[in-house]
C-alpha cells in the first residue's frame, strides 16, 4: 500500500488544525492556492473528500476529522523522534512573559515546578516586547490579550478582575466600610500599557462603577507597572487595584486584603494566555509544563 505524500499529509494537518487555508498558508509560508492543491491532490489519492466546502468555508467533514486526529498524531512522534536525534530534550524551555506577571506570579512556581521536574531546564526571560514564537524565539509565552482573541495554539491562565488592595496594616489605620470612603484616600496608580498597547482600569474607572461620575481620583503616587502599585500596598504606602494574577499570591499568604472583600471589582475582557508555535503539538517536556502551570493559575484565582 503506497503512502500518501508527506508534503499533501503535511498541508492537511495544518489545514485542519488552523480550519482556514489561508492561516495554514501563512504558517506554511506558501500561498493559499499552494494548500488547496496539495489538499485535492490528498482527497485524490485517498478517494474521498476531506473538506467540506462552501463559496467562502471550508469545514473537515467526518472523513477529513478521522485523518486528522491519526495526521496530527503521526506528526507529534515524528516531531518528537527529531527532536530527540537533535539534543532538544537536553536544551532549556524558554518561556517569556511581562515582568509583573513574571515577579510576582511565575517565578516561584518555576522554582517548585524544577524540583519536581528536574529533568526540564528552564528559561525565563520577562519583557514587555512580544516574542515570535513561530520563529523559534521562545517556547511559551503569557500573553495580555482581550478575551475572544484568536490564538489556536494556547490556555487561559487568568481572566482578570481589578479591586483595590491594600496591606493588613494599613487597613487597620484608614478602616473603610462603603466605596465611598476611598474619596480622598490615598491611591496609588498604575499607568502600564502592554505590548498591545492594552491598558488597565483606572482608579477613575472604579470610582465610575462603584460610587459615580465627577470623583477626582488623580492624587497619589504613579507607578509605570501594575506590580511595583501592589508591591507599594504591600509596603503600605495606600490603597491600589490589584488583580486576579498579580495580587492573588500576596493575598493568600496576608500581605494584603481586600477591604470589600468579593464586592466592588471592576470586570475586564483582558486574559493572560499561555500560548506556543501552531507548527506542532506540544512534546511530552513543554506539555507537562503547560499542564502544570494551567492548574497552577486555576488554582490562584479560585482562592481570591
Amino acid at each position: 500500500m503506497r503512502t500518501p505524500s508527506l508534503i499533501a499529509l503535511r498541508a492537511f494537518e495544518v489545514a485542519a488544525r488552523c480550519r482556514n487555508f489561508t492561516e495554514a498558508a501563512q504558517e506554511l509560508s506558501v500561498t493559499p492556492g499552494a494548500v488547496s492543491r496539495q489538499i485535492r491532490l490528498l482527497e485524490e489519492e485517498l478517494g474521498v473528500s476531506l473538506f467540506d466546502r462552501t463559496r467562502n468555508t471550508v469545514a473537515l467533514n467526518d472523513n477529513g476529522r478521522r485523518l486528522a486526529a491519526t495526521v496530527s498524531q503521526a506528526f507529534e512522534l515524528l516531531v518528537r523522534g527529531a527532536d530527540e536525534l537533535r539534543g532538544e530534550r537536553e536544551g532549556p524551555v524558554h518561556i517569556s512573559c511581562a515582568p509583573s506577571i513574571a515577579s510576582h506570579w511565575l517565578m516561584k512556581r518555576l522554582n517548585q515546578f524544577s524540583a519536581a521536574n528536574p529533568d526540564i531546564t528552564l528559561s525565563l526571560e520577562a519583557t514587555e516586547e512580544l516574542v515570535d514564537l513561530e520563529r523559534g524565539e521562545a517556547s511559551l509565552a503569557i500573553r495580555f490579550v482581550t478575551a475572544g482573541t484568536r490564538l489556536p495554539s494556547s490556555e487561559l491562565l487568568f481572566r482578570e478582575d481589578f479591586f483595590p488592595v491594600c496591606s493588613p496594616a494599613y487597613l487597620e489605620q484608614h478602616p473603610l466600610r462603603q466605596p465611598e470612603d476611598l474619596v480622598g484616600a490615598r491611591l496609588i496608580h498604575a499607568t502600564w500599557k502592554s505590548a498591545a498597547r492594552l491598558s488597565i482600569p483606572s482608579w477613575g474607572d472604579w470610582f465610575d462603577s462603584n460610587v459615580g461620575p465627577g470623583v477626582d481620583a488623580s492624587a497619589g503616587m504613579r507607578f509605570g507597572l501594575i506590580g511595583h502599585a501592589i508591591q507599594g500596598a504591600v509596603a503600605g504606602q495606600g490603597f491600589a487595584l490589584g488583580s486576579t494574577a498579580l495580587a492573588g499570591d500576596d493575598v493568600a499568604q496576608g500581605r494584603l486584603v481586600l477591604p470589600f472583600g468579593p464586592d466592588h471589582r471592576i470586570a475586564t475582557p483582558w486574559e493572560y494566555r499561555l500560548a506556543w508555535s501552531r507548527k506542532a503539538a506540544p512534546g511530552e517536556r513543554l506539555r507537562r509544563l503547560i499542564d502544570w502551570l494551567v492548574a497552577e493559575a486555576r488554582s490562584s484565582a479560585a482562592g481570591i
